[in-house]
Order: structure tokens, then C-alpha cells, then sequence
């Protein structure tokens, strides 16, 4: 199941959504309307941000070779603190949506 059906599932965890992406502004934010604002998108078509979690995936597109972000989820605290995270070897690799509350709900539950 896509992410985008699951927002009432991460609204019920009191879990705010932000995807870093290197795709161009105008192209997140057709994104952003698609997931109707329940998800922010923030474009780093640099990948500076991207480079600095440790997420560049050089010459991962596998269309054009050009760079492109690791997949990844995180879950951060009010206080700045990771508490889960999941990372992929390359940018073709994905986490069942599912399978992603699942693991979030347990690592809130852990927090509390």
C-alpha cells in the first residue's frame, strides 16, 4: 500500500512527514499537492543536505547515471533525537508501507 493511503494511520502516531528530495522545487510541489499537504517536501537538487546524512547515492539513477538520495526513513524526536532509522543501499529499494507503521509505531511505544 502507498504511503499516501496510510496519512490517517501517521496522523494517529502524531507524526510529521518531511521528504528531502533532489528533485527541482517545481517538481516536489506537485508532489505535495498529490499527498494533499499531509507530507512537506523540501528540494535539495543540490544534495547538499542529502550528502550530509550520509544519503548521496553517486551516479544511483539508473536512467542517466546522475546522483540521487538513498532511501530512507527516520524518526526524530522534539528533541532532536534519532530514534529509528532505516537506509537503503541504493535508491531502488523501499520499505512496504506497512511494514513502515509498523516499525514506527514500535519505536514509539519503545519512546514512551
Amino acid at each position: 500500500m502507498k504511503l499516501e493511503k496510510q496519512i490517517d494511520q501517521l496522523k494517529s502516531l502524531e507524526v510529521q512527514v518531511l521528504a528531502v528530495s533532489k528533485d527541482e522545487p517545481k517538481n516536489t510541489q506537485k508532489l505535495e499537492t498529490k499527498m494533499k499537504g499531509h507530507v512537506t517536501f523540501i528540494s535539495d537538487s543540490r544534495g547538499e543536505l542529502i550528502a550530509s546524512l550520509g544519503l548521496l547515492d553517486k551516479e544511483g539513477n539508473p536512467f542517466n547515471g546522475s546522483d540521487v538520495a538513498r532511501i530512507s526513513k527516520m524518526l526524530v524526536n522534539e528533541k532532536q533525537e534519532l530514534l529509528w532509522f532505516r537506509f537503503t543501499k541504493n535508491s531502488r529499494v523501499r520499505i512496504s508501507s506497512n511494514e513502515l507503521i509498523d516499525e514506527l509505531s514500535k519505536a514509539i511505544k519503545s519512546y514512551k
